[in-house]
């Protein structure tokens, strides 16, 4: 259909307004204007959408009274029609009266009429008919044929089909329409369903909930769906029921590959399905049919064998423990990938990851001097460690504990207790530097901030530089020795800047000037050396110097033993953040330092025996000997008075029993500390230039111009922040081109950035977009 300008309408709605208003015309010079323009529908297929058409047009219904409706009895659109109800006020225009329930034959004579259209009968000689021009009343799929152009199929699923869809028929273009001609039941229902997979998924996740959601809301879209089940998945939704359909979604076959696909995708919205799933799993045919990653109890029985499994490698030899877990790892490792991991029910394939690569790392060991040994721990030595953290924290329960622990134990403790006693002969050839070497307290440096940690090992200050060097930081990693021994009444006051003013205490405590340092001393040394003491979240004054403290993790080993492993990473956590925040109040640099490292061994460390009455006092891992008594353990001088002789543990035992947590003694893991030295990142000095952003669905094509090499793409909530991405970053083509698909469809229509990222994760460039476009 053409308009006077020889454009189509386009949408359906213009069309139908178009023709509505067209009812009325008539030629000025030879008839006067209609009274009104009679809409008839005797099946009512129209009456869907004419609350719509209210106040685009003077549209009227006969109903019930309901005049903010423009609704009401014969008498009262006649007293609407003639002017006599000046508190109805119309559109401008000739008045439409819809008919619904009556056809243009029941008003033929006036006589037959039925009673509550018989006041209106007479209209059609004083005004008009919208209908066809064959004097048929206009039906949704004639209009859409003979007025529009597009065909509809006739068969009986398409009728009821566009009797649903009409509401959302009219908001397509008709050249959409044109397309997709003829125009069939499946069409029509995936108007009101656009996104069958996600909405089955809604259902299967809570049947009754969402079947009683959507036919309170629209019974259309309701039986759409039912149509929708039926022809595209095979089942009925209340015929066939939940379980049905959670059965045909396991066996994943024809349109159900998608949606599992989207279930895989985004897991953690339907958490119902699982125990759906565990209904419908069909029985196994063999006792040797392999597992499949789509049923629940698959997956648990898999967990079931890998517990036992490697709750056996207890008590075995290394070169054994070792062989197994790769083995296990080939066999299990897959199923980190299944979707039950994601709803975390795969937790000891997940720790195999960790142990698999803790196996890797205890491959070799360092060797040559303690700076030797202490380099190779720097570069290597410490992923065993971290590997041990991870595969700890990755399991929850008491069983799951026990097997990783049994795991850990035969793989780590031999290399840590070969380590150790390598660093400890090594020790006894060429004993460690002083941890201090000037006379004089340094002077305090502007715009430098010195945190202070306790117990931050090396591996979690790996970890930690990780964690600031995602947040755009620049983070210098370097190693130093511990003060001797590494116990905090000694290593603390040592590492901090005053530490060339120490003198010997008792037992392993400090003094300066002979006064006992304490925490509260220290700050006070430190404040009248020009520092100033940052407490709690105070940010400060950047043109200064300052000291302040955070972390916890040493407390936490010796609370918690194994289970500080769970700590970890929240505590690396805090101190980025910490870090971060004194970072944007302006400090120039944020020094990182700690007083020693630990040894952590679930199982405990073995216990080796020292006569309290050699002691003065007595440590976990070390021990201050009284003049003149011998020990037959290692025994090295103090950092704050050589002629000290300080009694250290052989290996990785300790002098007290039970303990799955100490430091003080003589091993890589407790005496090579971090020194981190963080910088907020310099401004990028290249820019690039976003020419293109184009989105087909939840797919995003970009085009970038002039970015450097190895420049990516992101998509993120918050420009500068790496944890606010809503997808994966991609690096940019050589065609300059990237795509990032957003696989959480309820992101669609959300604002979001685009940005390009530089090789350090810098930001070059971005613009705002919103998601599916």
């Amino acid at each position: 259909m053409k308009s006077a300008t020889g454009t189509s309408p386009a949408t359906v709605h213009d069309a139908l307004l178009k023709a509505l208003r067209a009812a009325s015309d008539h030629n000025r010079s030879d008839v006067v204007a209609p009274a009104a323009i009679l809409w008839t529908d005797k099946e009512r297929r129209w009456e869907a959408v004419v609350p719509r058409l209210r106040g685009e047009l003077p549209l009227l219904a006969l109903g019930s009274y309901a005049p903010e409706e423009f609704t009401g009895p014969a008498i009262w659109l006649r007293c609407v029609i003639a002017g006599t109800l000046p508190e109805v006020e119309l559109p401008d225009g000739t008045p439409i009266i819809y008919l619904p329930g009556s056809g243009r034959a029941d008003l033929r004579a006036v006589e037959d009429c039925p009673p509550e259209v018989r006041p209106l009968a007479e209209l059609q000689y004083r005004g008009g008919f919208f209908t066809h021009r064959n004097a048929r009343d206009w039906t949704p799929a004639g209009f859409l044929q003979n007025r529009l152009g597009v065909k509809v199929s006739e068969d009986t699923a398409t009728r009821q089909a566009l009797a649903r869809a009409l509401p959302k028929l009219l908001n397509e273009s008709v050249l959409t329409l044109e397309a997709q001609s003829p125009i069939k039941a499946a069409y029509l229902d995936s108007l009101l369903i656009p996104d069958p997979d996600r909405e089955l998924l809604r259902w299967l996740d809570g049947p009754k909930g969402y079947g009683e959601r959507i036919k309170g809301e629209d019974p259309a879209v309701w039986a759409a769906f039912r149509r929708i089940c039926a022809d595209q998945y095979g089942f009925d939704p209340v015929d066939d029921g939940e379980v049905t359909a959670a059965g045909l979604l396991g066996e994943r076959r024809g349109a159900w590959r998608n949606v599992w696909r989207r279930f895989a995708d985004a897991s953690k919205k339907y958490p119902n399905l699982p125990a759906l799933l565990d209904r419908a799993r069909p029985e196994k045919m063999t006792l040797f049919e392999p597992p499949a990653p789509y049923w629940p109890q698959d997956n648990r029985e898999q967990e079931d064998l890998l517990r036992e499994s490697l709750s056996e490698l207890s008590g075995k030899p290394g070169p054994e423990a070792r062989a197994k877990i790769l083995a296990l790892e080939a066999e299990h490792g897959e199923r980190r990938g299944w979707v039950w991991a994601e709803f975390g029910e795969a937790p000891l394939a997940g720790a195999l990851l960790h142990l698999a690569a803790l196996v890797e790392a205890t491959k070799s060991l360092g060797s040559g001097t303690p700076e030797e040994l202490a380099a190779y721990h720097a570069s290597e030595g410490w992923k065993a460690d971290w590997a041990t953290l991870e595969a700890l924290a990755s399991v929850e329960t008491e069983r799951d504990s026990a097997a990783v622990k049994a795991a850990v134990e035969s793989v780590y403790r031999p290399w840590l207790e070969e380590s150790t006693r390598r660093f400890q002969k090594a020790v006894a050839e060429a004993p460690l530097p002083a941890p201090v070497e000037a006379d004089d307290a340094p002077e305090p440096e502007s715009g430098v901030c010195v945190l202070f940690t306790d117990g931050l090992r090396y591996d979690v200050a790996r970890h930690l530089a990780g964690v600031l060097e995602e947040q755009v930081a620049r983070v210098e990693l370097g190693w130093r020795f511990s003060a001797i021994p590494g116990v905090t009444a000694t290593a603390k006051p040592a590492i901090s800047p005053i530490g060339p003013l120490l003198g010997p205490g008792e037992g392993f405590g400090a003094t300066v000037n002979g006064s006992r340092v304490t925490a509260d001393s220290l700050r006070l040394l430190l404040r009248e050396g020009g520092y100033e003491i940052l407490a709690g979240g105070t940010r400060g004054t950047p043109s200064g110097a300052a000291w302040t403290e955070l972390g916890n993790l040493d407390a936490a080993g010796h609370n918690r033993g194994w289970k500080m492993a769970r700590e970890v990473r929240r505590s690396a956590r805090e101190l980025a953040d910490r870090i971060l925040d004194l970072l944007e109040a302006g400090w120039r640099e944020v020094r990182v330092i700690t007083d020693h490292g630990w040894l952590l061994l679930p199982g405990g460390l073995p216990k080796a025996e020292l006569p309290e009455h050699l002691t003065t006092v007595r440590k976990g891992r070390c021990a201050r000997l009284r003049d003149g008594a011998n020990a037959s353990y290692q025994v090295v001088p103090w950092s704050l008075d050589s002629d000290v002789r300080v009694a250290v543990a052989p290996g990785i035992h300790a002098f007290e029993a039970g303990k799955e947590y100490e430091h003080g003694g003589l091993s890589p893991q407790e005496c090579v500390v971090p020194v981190l030295t963080v910088t907020a990142s310099a401004a990028p000095t290249t820019a690039a230039n976003i020419a293109e952003v184009k989105w087909t669905g939840l797919r995003c094509k970009v085009r970038v111009e002039d970015a450097p090499e190895n420049a990516k793409v992101d998509l993120r909530s918050r420009a500068a922040d790496p944890s606010a991405s809503i997808t994966s970053a991609k690096p940019i083509k050589p065609d300059r081109t990237a795509a990032l698909f957003v696989a959480d469809d309820t992101r669609e229509f959300e604002a979001a950035i685009l940005v390009v990222l530089d090789s350090e994760g810098r930001v070059l460039a971005q613009v705002p977009t919103v998601v599916g476009g």
